[in-house]
């Protein structure tokens, strides 16, 4: 206990004592004050900006002209085969078509099996199959997160001639094919990416795209691998991080993307030198 001595005189009828005195109440109405404040932010939903933005593929030149069209080509294996007794020089396997294709060309090809008159007339199980592409942070699967998607309709693509009639009454059509010139005009879905405007709360510019194909006649999702899986020594036991994604990098300031191969110095696809190539991934029976 702490003691003190004042020296009073008689005519004193008060003396000030030097010390500070503060309440423990002090300050309190300062911090409900702040509480209320936080609380009512909450409530009113203050304004924060999530705009989204438009980003196009940025453009590349082809013999002097500036173009911005960017190709998908999505390959499927001929399923007739045994994938693990593949060679390197047998990457033809695949290909870009929805069925049995000519067999002058492939034998005995086997792919997906929609027939030319589901394509021709657009069977509900081919228009409600489609490509999807996600996009993510990482291509390390423990840790990754997925930020978007774009989906890419069965009802665009290239053409193809076929005959869809008998050999007395023959019939010729074109069919959709699984590669996609994408660009501002013509088949547009899937060409735009949409994202955040502002890089105050996500900041990513780099993004992973990795391709599924959804198949609603069989009902079961298809994954896409960037090279076939002939040129794997093994056919399951392999670094995934190269195999199943692209790079996709945006430039937040004009507003334009491009895409990246994994492999072999990440060179740029998506232009007439080198298409964004996708191949059915073959799972281990």
């Amino acid at each position: 206990m702490n003691k003190f001595r004042f020296t009073v005189k008689d005519n004193d009828t008060q003396f000030n004592l030097p010390f500070q005195v503060k309440f423990e109440s002090v300050g309190r109405e300062d911090l409900l004050q702040g509480y209320e404040d936080d609380v009512l932010e909450q409530i009113i939903n203050p304004i924060e900006d999530f705009e989204t933005t438009r980003y196009s593929h940025k453009a590349w030149n082809d013999n002097n002209e500036l173009k911005t069209s960017t190709t998908y080509s999505f390959s499927f294996f001929d399923r007739s085969k045994d994938i693990e007794n593949v060679l390197i020089s047998e990457s033809n396997l695949w290909v870009a078509d929805y069925n049995f294709v000519d067999d002058s060309v492939f034998p005995n090809f086997s792919g997906i099996t929609f027939t030319d008159k589901e394509l021709y007339y657009y069977a509900n199980s081919f228009k409600r199959s489609f490509f999807k592409l996600d996009f993510y942070d990482s291509v390390e699967p423990e840790n990754q997160q997925i930020y978007f998607t774009i989906i890419i309709p069965t009802q665009q693509g290239r053409f193809e001639t076929t005959d869809i009639g008998t050999e007395s009454v023959p019939k010729v059509v074109q069919v959709r094919r699984p590669i996609f010139d994408l660009d501002y005009v013509g088949d547009k879905e899937g060409y735009f990416i949409y994202w955040l405007k502002s890089r105050e709360y996500i900041p990513n510019t780099e993004f992973y795209m990795s391709a599924k194909f959804f198949n609603a006649k069989e009902g079961q999702f298809i994954r896409m691998m960037n090279r076939p899986q002939s040129v794997l020594s093994n056919k399951f036991n392999f670094k995934k991080q190269d195999f199943f994604y692209y790079k996709v990098v945006l430039d937040n300031t004009n507003y334009e993307y491009e895409v990246y191969q994994m492999w072999g110095g990440q060179n740029r696809v998506g232009t007439s030198l080198s298409n964004i190539n996708w191949y059915e991934y073959i799972n281990p029976q």
